[in-house]
């Protein structure tokens, strides 16, 4: 009787089981096609956790294939102002624009403008350290979701053929 039991109920866990799918069925959205392979320089504002973040997301530049070009720009809003003239609220855009040149080839492949935003709420008028490490998180946030969008957008590019061609 154990035995049957057993039986019907490895049989059962086996079938229950028998429809699960895995995110990661398909090896093509594992794969970043410039990892290792690109250089990257960045102007306009100036994020200090920038650099960790497109080690991550870029590699290293093993291959020296691609040349990464990122222009970031900030925008502030100052949402809710007080009866004394204080800001307590402040919306933050960051637009980043993708500037991808194939070197091999010595042209541009890939042309991209992402915006990240978020809002910060100064907690004083003064020096207040935790609300610094608030704003600083908040950046570190939008660049890592706008390198992760960018990333996850490269799939499905022919990296061979120029923009400026046609």
């Amino acid at each position: 009787m154990n035995k049957i039991f057993s039986i019907v109920l490895i049989f059962f866990y086996l079938y229950s089981c028998s429809g699960v799918d895995f995110v990661y069925k398909e090896s093509s959205n594992l794969t970043n096609p410039i990892y290792n392979k690109t250089q990257y320089i960045f102007n306009g504002k100036q994020i200090p956790s920038i650099q960790r973040f497109a080690g991550i997301y870029f590699g290293k530049n093993k291959d020296n294939e691609f040349l990464i070009k990122i222009n970031i720009s900030e925008e502030k809003i100052k949402k809710s102002i007080e009866s004394n003239q204080a800001v307590s609220k402040i919306d933050y855009e960051l637009t980043f624009k993708y500037l991808l040149y194939n070197q091999k080839i010595d042209c541009l492949v890939l042309e991209k403008r992402l915006s990240s935003k978020f809002s910060y709420t100064p907690k004083s008028a003064g020096y207040n350290f935790g609300s610094d490490k608030s704003l600083d998180k908040l950046y570190e946030l939008s660049v890592k979701d706008n390198f992760s969008e960018f990333t996850n957008s490269l799939s499905g590019i022919d990296f061979s053929n120029c923009l400026d061609e046609g």
